[in-house]
């Protein structure tokens, strides 16, 4: 028999509305109600690090080379490198002022071109070299900081000025005293690096959350006990802060020492395709005048070497940074005075009030490790850092302890 048409009047409801019987919602009422596994999930492992950008993922490698299987990386976007170790120019540069650092960027440049035999991705290391410029008092600097590269084993040669512009043409109406060249320098693929460091501590063990927002960490009788993250809590031993520019609040929500870090943004700017620009050329530095660019898709890649404080986040770019770079170029490279710029974008790169790194155990807060600072040497040092950070948390002796120790900060 065909079904009447429903009338306004009528209590016909729709079959998907259609209440259940009184006896089905009487048994229903007696079950036990379960909350959704995303409001209310509790894992539990050894170690928790918060970031999956370098700091997190190396610091990952090593523990699972070390032998650790029981780990958890939080990172909070959707893929790993969104923030700055995915926003930095790869540039692999070993002659730096800070003896530390220069030890650890050398560690770091020496395992990117020697990988082992189980690296899970293809070459990441283009060994182009770096030219280092500077002049006056800067230059004499300069020399100094080579030659304790050079003690350390790095290959440095002191160039004259004529030497270098022959090297790299676009150098020719530059003035500059010297440069210096480090020929195991070079770009680095730098998602190819990071894909690495995560796929191996992925073999061992370690899993990756993402899209995860660290909420509280929560502190019982002075230690560490768990992560409370936006989708589930995670109980812990051992909490590693290596979250870049969020690294301070994070140490905010456990309640441990105040360390002093300031996020601050640098713009990157490429140019379109040019003709005079040979892909062979090194990466080059003028530090006296804070510019530096290489070879990138064709054209350069060039950053005025701004700096600016901001709050941890996606920086937005600043239009008056392009003037203070086509001055720069206008003042210091002349002959790329007529560029083109096609693309920019900023990052950021977080500093200690020393400028040195912050890797250690917090005074404060037991079983919470700091795996910060790293200042714009993230990259090229992260095998080194994270080698030590590991060796650290494991409880093994490990030079550059007390240089880079949060306790300095008390």
């Amino acid at each position: 028999m065909p079904r009447a048409t429903p009338t306004k009047k009528s209590y016909w409801r729709p079959r998907f509305a259609r209440r259940r019987p009184l006896s089905w919602r009487k048994r229903r009422r007696g079950r036990r109600s379960f909350p959704r596994r995303s409001d209310s999930a509790v894992i539990s492992s050894q170690y928790v690090i918060i970031g999956a950008g370098f700091a997190g993922a190396a610091t990952a490698y090593h523990l699972a080379r070390l032998g650790v299987k029981e780990m958890v990386i939080v990172e909070q976007e959707s893929v790993a490198g969104v923030h700055s170790s995915g926003r930095n120019a790869a540039m692999a540069r070993q002659v730096v002022p800070d003896p530390a650092i220069a030890a650890m960027a050398r560690e770091g440049a020496l395992f990117m071109r020697n990988l082992p035999a189980d690296w899970p991705t293809p070459p990441i290391f283009q060994q182009r070299g770096s030219l280092l410029l500077s002049s006056g008092a800067g230059w004499q600097k300069l020399v100094r900081d080579a030659e304790m590269a050079q003690e350390r084993g790095v290959e440095v040669e002191c160039w004259s000025a004529e030497k270098a512009k022959e090297r790299v043409a676009v150098l020719e109406d530059a003035e500059f005293d010297g440069a210096v060249w480090c020929s195991t320098d070079g770009v680095v693929d730098i998602h190819a690096l990071l894909g690495g460091y995560l796929k191996i501590a992925a073999i061992a063990g370690a899993r990756v959350l993402y899209g995860r927002s660290v909420c509280e960490v929560e502190v019982l009788n002075g230690r560490v006990a768990e992560v409370k993250t936006s989708k589930e809590s995670i109980k812990a031993e051992v909490v590693i802060n290596a979250a870049g520019a969020w690294t301070g609040a994070i140490g905010k929500l456990a309640g441990a020492l105040e360390v002093p870090l300031r996020p601050l943004r640098r713009h990157l700017f490429v140019t379109v395709p040019l003709l005079w620009v040979n892909p062979s050329w090194p990466f080059v530095w003028d530090i006296s005048h804070d510019l530096y660019f290489r070879p990138e898709a064709g054209g350069l890649l060039l950053c005025p070497c701004d700096q600016d404080e901001m709050v941890p986040g996606m920086p937005p770019t600043d239009s008056t940074v392009a003037e203070l770079l086509a001055d720069k170029i206008r003042r210091y490279l002349p002959k790329a005075s007529d560029v083109a710029i096609k693309n920019s974008w900023a990052g950021l790169r977080t500093f200690s009030a020393d400028g040195r790194f912050v890797i250690g155990w917090d005074p404060k807060v037991k079983g919470f490790f700091w795996v910060a600072g790293l200042g714009g040497h993230g990259m090229t040092t992260s095998y080194a850092v994270g080698g030590l950070a590991a060796r650290l948390i494991l409880g093994e002796e490990s030079r550059f302890a007390k240089e880079f120790s949060p306790h300095r900060f008390l």
